[in-house]
């Protein structure tokens, strides 16, 4: 029997288990998220150009409030970075391991951080957005986090409107070259030289009396608002929007409400 002239000196020898390479996978590029990622979204967003639709609007409705409900899709927080500085806005980060990398990274670049979701301290996370929008401060948040349906609604957005008298403002946001994750949300990553543009709607108000239904078809609204902002930010990029051909019309139902 013929040898192998040159053998491999790993032939033969026991491979780890799948799920321990997975979870070394996963947290070496947590690793490399965390410390890497805050440089990395800094430099993306120098070399994008940055193009804002509407901001007379944006302009109008934070002279008109102390603070603002800012809500867009979960797969475009990086995108809304270049936009809304940190100082006075706070964001919502979700309370799992992936969303401490999240963390890591909106803290080094300057982001006043509130961890929770609708299945993990979701409650707490609402009284501290409150408390924010009660000091004057911006809360920015996506309505189908942490989990999905991608476009999906909360009630998170309608439910603070209503409590503090501070209106939503819907943002979409559209890019001619980007990264799309294989994730739920098809999280996007810009590429270098790549157009990015954002555009909001009208701030949408939620009265205090409203409930049931009426709740439900406020988030329907802002939900409709959110995508119409982003048809307006593909359309000035002259581009179909990215997640016209994988997300359905009709809201999917979301996955969890808020627990304690």
């Amino acid at each position: 029997m013929s040898q192998d002239p040159n053998p491999s000196p790993l032939k033969g020898a026991p491979r780890p288990p799948r799920g321990r390479v997975r979870k070394l996978r996963n947290k070496s590029a947590r690793w490399l998220g965390q410390h890497f990622g805050a440089a990395a979204i800094v430099q993306m967003a120098r070399c994008c150009r940055k193009i804002e639709l509407n901001g007379d609007v944006r302009e109008r409705a934070e002279a008109e409030h102390k603070g603002l409900i800012l809500a867009f899709w979960h797969g475009r927080g990086v995108l809304a970075s270049p936009f809304y500085r940190p100082g006075n806005t706070t964001t919502l980060v979700s309370a799992s391991e992936d969303g401490s990398m999240a963390t890591t990274i909106l803290k080094r670049l300057g982001y006043e951080i509130i961890r929770g979701s609708s299945s993990r301290g979701g409650v707490r996370a609402l009284r501290e957005m409150l408390s924010c929008l009660e000091r004057g401060k911006h809360v920015a948040l996506t309505p189908d986090g942490p989990r999905g349906p991608m476009h999906s609604m909360s009630p998170g957005a309608a439910f603070m409107s209503r409590a503090t008298g501070v209106p939503v403002l819907p943002i979409g946001f559209g890019i001619d070259r980007a990264r799309r994750l294989d994730t739920w949300d098809r999280y996007t990553l810009p590429r270098l030289g790549s157009r990015l543009v954002t555009s909001c709607e009208e701030p949408i108000q939620v009265p205090r009396e409203a409930s049931g239904d009426a709740l439900a078809e406020y988030s329907s609204r802002i939900r409709a608002a959110i995508r119409k902002a982003e048809r307006e930010a593909f359309a000035h990029l002259d581009l179909e929007p990215d997640w016209g051909d994988w997300v359905p019309e009709q809201e999917a139902e979301h996955t969890a409400e808020f627990e304690g």
